[in-house]
């Protein structure tokens, strides 16, 4: 169901907010490092990457925390991933990780963590229509849409028999699948941030076990929020920028058009 553009009801893109100077902070420290490293800064290039942290920065690399060392010297698995130019699909997997998406329709998994912490999680779209998606066992995490049309999801991921993310390809790249459809335990809920918080996000949206939160995920500058149904073939749907940003309507998954479709639709 394609939906005419609505213009922006939010404050404007340049307000002071903590969230956004640090992001922006963040983003320009981390690409003068990225010129020159590797391992737990993964700098992309210009092709349809898929990035996906490494988790070595943690207790157990030598290297990292000498042994006898008491004082902590490594990062708890914090991985930081560049999309640069083009489609790509960036996986942090476990840690507190910063996923930056560059230009491009790009896809933006922070986990998946499975409940393993730390796992909170900053991850910033750019150009292009870019797809955040978040798991059950992920933790509170912060997505920065930027530029285009960016699309948030939460749902449990399709998975092959080893754990890992079942990935196949569509629209000339690499996708991920989730299962958003007959879920009854799962809902969300949207909720208006004000200015006077100061906390740069336009929305929170809280993800719901039965009646109780357990997540929250900061929103700035997206456009659309997926989540979970209890009927087998529906999803949910906020549209941010609308008239009433904080109801969800039911959507069915075979009327969802382009990448966010494919990564909807029943896997297999």
């Amino acid at each position: 169901m394609r939906q005419k553009s609505v213009t922006r009801q939010h404050s404007p893109r340049h307000r002071s907010a903590a969230i956004v100077a640090s992001v922006v902070g963040a983003s320009a420290l981390v690409v003068g490092l990225a010129a020159g490293s590797s391992g737990v800064i993964l700098p992309g290039t210009g092709a349809k990457n898929v990035g996906i942290g490494l988790d070595n920065d943690n207790a157990t690399n030598p290297f990292i925390q000498p042994p006898g060392v008491a004082a902590k010297q490594h990062m708890d698995n914090t991985d930081v991933l560049f999309g640069r130019d083009n489609d790509d699909l960036l996986i942090g997997k476990l840690g507190g990780d910063t996923l930056l998406a560059g230009a491009d329709d790009d896809i933006l998994i922070g986990g998946p963590e499975k409940g393993q912490a730390p796992n909170s999680d900053v991850l910033v779209g750019d150009t292009g229509k870019d797809v955040n998606i978040w798991a059950p066992g992920d933790g509170s995490d912060a997505f920065i849409g930027n530029e285009g049309k960016d699309t948030m999801v939460f749902a449990p991921f399709v998975e092959n028999s080893d754990g890992s993310l079942l990935l196949t390809s569509e629209y000339g790249r690499k996708i991920p699948h989730v299962k958003i459809d007959s879920q009854p335990a799962f809902t969300c809920t949207v909720v208006p941030v004000p200015e006077s918080e100061q906390l740069g996000a336009q929305f929170l949206v809280r993800f719901n076990v039965g009646p109780n939160p357990v997540v929250t995920v900061r929103q700035k500058d997206v456009e659309k929020v997926f989540c979970p149904s209890p009927e087998a073939g529906k999803a949910t749907l906020a549209r941010l920028t609308g008239s009433d940003p904080t109801t969800f309507t039911t959507v069915s998954l075979d009327q969802v058009p382009g990448l966010v479709g494919a990564i909807l639709a029943p896997a297999g």
